[in-house]
């Protein structure tokens, strides 16, 4: 019965998939970024792709920008884009 109850209701709800990608993405945060052999700036960049990519997740399914009107989810979007793109620019210059 609890087995039931679990496959059908917790993998059916939107935002409990999303937040289980969320937790799988910050442990294999965590696990990349401690176990380092080698090639920072591509772990670097590894950790900001997947911060930022976590930080659209949570944008748009738990602040709903997914239903948003188009100029508000645009603006995020963009937001979120330029802003990714200048730390990565930073982050390759410094």
């Amino acid at each position: 019965m609890l087995a039931r109850l679990f496959s059908a209701r917790l993998f059916s709800d939107r935002q409990t998939n999303v937040w289980m990608i969320l937790v799988a993405a910050t442990v294999l945060t965590a696990v990349v970024g401690l176990e380092q052999h080698g090639g920072a700036a591509a772990v670097g960049l590894l950790l900001l792709a997947i911060a930022f990519v976590k930080i659209r997740l949570v944008a748009l399914h738990f602040m709903e920008i997914r239903e948003a009107p188009l100029p508000l989810r645009l603006l995020v979007e963009g937001y979120v884009g330029i802003t990714f793109v200048v730390l990565v620019t930073i982050y390759l210059v410094a």
